[in-house]
């Protein structure tokens, strides 16, 4: 019989880039990752043709990530284009397309941006993100503050059976089995950047998240992996080696 390596907790879409996760009980995991996740992002419109990271994301202006959308049905390999509305800081409910969103995301960059959707995804790395609770709890305890898990954005956020912080990193170069039939290969561990520092509601920073991984973890927290077998991956399912 095979090892539970860990348990999945939670699992978070991104339909659109770099704002607020949406939480699901199950997603259906593509050969282009998981259907849903980040096929939204705004562009940077000075930077679209000559710089090779030109999204505008919480990184130009955490206020980015206060942006929370709304899928409207769960997405799946055959109804993968699903409408997406998105409430403002202020409350106001915009569909993606709308061009007051883009209006309004551009006044807040102060230059232009516009809205590209792919069904490929907007990723910055590899298409499956894993982060796990056990790291989180360590990382509380060496930056002595108290850390929301959604600041780490992953897709999925799992809960290791041995309850050793940052186990997951042994996994890299394994292939997981999540549930009863999706695979992935883990391909490195996730360099991180000040996303992480952010509070999911407020966009308010501490500093001292980044910090902490930088110094105590050589920058990296949580771990990255493409997609092996296609799959529904559901909160409570298994992972296990292959």
């Amino acid at each position: 019989m095979s090892q539970v390596l860990a348990t999945v907790k939670q699992i978070y879409l991104y339909p659109v880039k770099s704002m607020r996760g949406t939480a699901v009980q199950e997603a259906h995991l593509t050969v282009n990752g998981f259907a849903g996740d980040r096929r939204y992002a705004f562009v940077r419109q000075e930077l679209a043709a000559t710089d090779g990271f030109p999204w505008f994301t919480g990184r130009d202006k955490p206020k980015m990530i206060m942006y929370a959308p709304r899928l409207e049905r769960l997405p799946t390999p055959d109804d993968w284009d699903v409408p997406v509305v998105v409430r403002t800081p202020e409350g106001d409910e915009l569909e993606t397309g709308d061009a007051r969103l883009t209006e309004q995301l551009s006044a807040l960059y102060g230059q232009r941006v516009f809205l590209f959707k792919t069904k490929r995804g907007n990723f910055d790395s590899q298409h499956v993100s894993l982060f796990s609770t056990t790291t989180l709890a360590q990382l509380e305890t060496e930056s002595g503050s108290e850390i929301d898990l959604r600041q780490f954005r992953a897709n999925l956020y799992i809960e290791p059976t041995a309850g050793i912080p940052f186990i997951e990193d042994s996994w890299v170069g394994r292939v997981l089995k999540v549930g009863e039939r999706a695979r992935i290969g883990v391909t490195k561990k996730d360099s991180r950047c000040m996303m992480i520092n952010l509070d999911p509601d407020t966009a308010v920073q501490n500093a001292a998240v980044l910090r902490t991984v930088t110094r105590e973890h050589g920058e990296c927290a949580g771990i990255y992996a493409n997609v092996v077998v296609t799959g529904v991956v559901r909160v409570g399912d298994g992972i296990e080696f292959v």
